[in-house]
């Protein structure tokens, strides 16, 4: 597998992690991650990409090797840090790959401050409003749980183990790709144990949902979406329902579709997954 570029971009004051593969002059694909991962998860996809794209993937605020502000946690302000990444690295012209809480910010930020900027959407296993789908609800409880008070461990193994049994709807993967995503997903604590490397105040937005009507209508963002779109669907999804996705295939009948025998999330690690995205940026192209 091809190595990436590690590099850093300060966005309204926080330092923020991304690596960086490919032809820093090819297209732009920037690839946002699920809610307690980090960019690392796309090493598989951009390895697979590189040859064509200049594949960009961020650890949003509080993940990864990013820094650490619970202020920078809820939708609203890990859009900003979304659009402060264009901005920084001056990205005119891109694709956008979403992963769950990607995806979900994707649907935001592409028709919105984005919409100059953006090629493409490839939303993976999410669609618009999944905490209001009442289908999702056992797979938002799901996630909230185990995100809730990581556990430490004293071994490494135990750690990687844990990643096993709460990734285990995610699709396949070899006992190397387990030890990678272990290795790219721990970190020490103060007394020296390994737990996930994420701020455990993450979830605190999920907790804390507002339930006046405030937010942002989901699908009539996603209807306002006017670049191509291809949506990845884990075939026992707990997050993106058969309902939701026959609804965003109803709403635009030329979206791209891909479904992958696994829960939430497929892995985008093999070629049976990475080969029809290539297939969609460069049809867009």
């Amino acid at each position: 597998m091809a190595t990436p570029t590690h590099r850093y971009v300060t966005i309204d004051g926080a330092e923020i992690h991304y690596t960086e593969w490919g032809d820093p002059e090819a297209t732009p694909l920037v690839c946002v991650h699920g809610l307690s991962r980090h960019g690392r998860d796309f090493d598989p996809l951009a390895a697979a990409l590189a040859d064509e794209y200049r594949v960009l993937c961020p650890d949003m605020p509080g993940r990864g090797e990013s820094e650490w502000d619970p202020d920078r946690y809820d939708a609203a302000s890990l859009s900003s840090v979304i659009v402060g990444i264009f901005e920084a690295l001056e990205l005119e012209s891109a694709h956008y790959l979403g992963l769950s809480m990607g995806g979900q910010l994707g649907i935001g930020v592409v028709p919105g401050p984005l919409s100059e900027r953006v090629e493409s959407l490839v939303l993976v296993d999410v669609g618009p409003d999944p905490d209001d789908d009442e289908t999702a609800d056992e797979g938002v409880q799901r996630i909230v749980d185990y995100l809730t008070d990581p556990p430490a461990f004293d071994a490494f193994t135990d750690l990687e183990t844990y990643f096993r049994d709460v990734y285990d709807t995610f699709s396949p993967m070899t006992d190397d790709e387990w030890r990678r995503l272990a290795r790219t997903s721990a970190r020490r604590t103060e007394d020296g144990q390994f737990t996930p490397n994420y701020d455990p105040r993450i979830v605190e937005p999920l907790l804390l949902a507002d339930d006046d009507g405030d937010e942002p209508d989901q699908w009539a963002l996603f209807d306002a979406i006017d670049v191509p779109v291809m949506t990845v669907k884990g075939e026992d999804s707990d997050i993106l329902s058969d309902a939701t996705f026959a609804e965003m295939r109803d709403r635009k009948p030329g979206m791209e579709t891909l479904v992958v025998d696994c829960g939430h999330a497929p892995a985008l690690n093999v070629p049976e997954q990475t080969e029809p995205i290539r297939s969609f940026l460069g049809d867009v192209a």
